[in-house]
């Protein structure tokens, strides 16, 4: 399948990037991020853990702390389903199944109630469609949110050489509103 080929591909670059571009590309990242989307009015946030490379939120999380706004982070709860539970300023962490840190309480949101939701990727297509590990939990976690009133603004975080200048989204497959790299903003809207 194409999907598992560009996937291969995407996860063989990422392990070449070398700890200094990661840790320097993160923070201008975080920083670009905190100055274009306004994520302080953002009332309910979804943000993540970072695994592997994947970009990190330390910096976004202390900003939307400054204004009292509610995070969630992801976590798995069944052999195949994903829910946002609440993180605390104190709060314990637990590894899932992949070695991803998770919160281990059950303050749950839905998905429907987020303003603005960041989700990892493993790539986009041309079109803002997310290439994910290939587990589908995201997929299932928001696929009602397309029929909210509201939808949440979906922004995507990563490294320029995982925007695919191709097509291979599905219908189940999330679509970006934007995504932020070293050098690009992309929109999708």
């Amino acid at each position: 399948m194409v999907k598992n080929k560009i996937r291969k591909s995407l996860l063989e670059q990422g392990q070449l990037l070398s700890k200094k571009f990661i840790r320097e590309t993160n923070l201008k990242i975080q920083n670009i991020v905190i100055n274009e989307i306004n994520i302080r009015t953002s009332k309910n946030t979804l943000l993540y853990f970072p695994y592997r490379n994947e970009i990190s939120v330390e910096l976004i999380i202390k900003e939307l702390w400054k204004y009292s706004n509610n995070i969630y982070m992801p976590r798995i709860v069944s052999k195949n389903k994903l829910k946002f539970n609440r993180l605390k300023r104190l709060e314990v962490f637990k590894k899932n199944k992949y070695g991803i840190k998770e919160i281990a309480s059950s303050d749950y949101l839905s998905a429907v109630y987020f303003d603005t939701m960041f989700i990892p990727f493993v790539g986009v297509d041309k079109n803002g469609a997310r290439l994910g590990y290939g587990g589908g939990y995201f997929d299932r976690a928001l696929e009602k949110i397309n029929l909210s009133v509201q939808k949440p603004l979906i922004v995507g975080m990563g490294y320029d050489y995982q925007i695919v200048n191709e097509c291979f989204g599905e219908n189940h497959d999330i679509k970006y509103d934007i995504v932020i790299t070293e050098s690009h903003i992309l929109s999708y809207e």
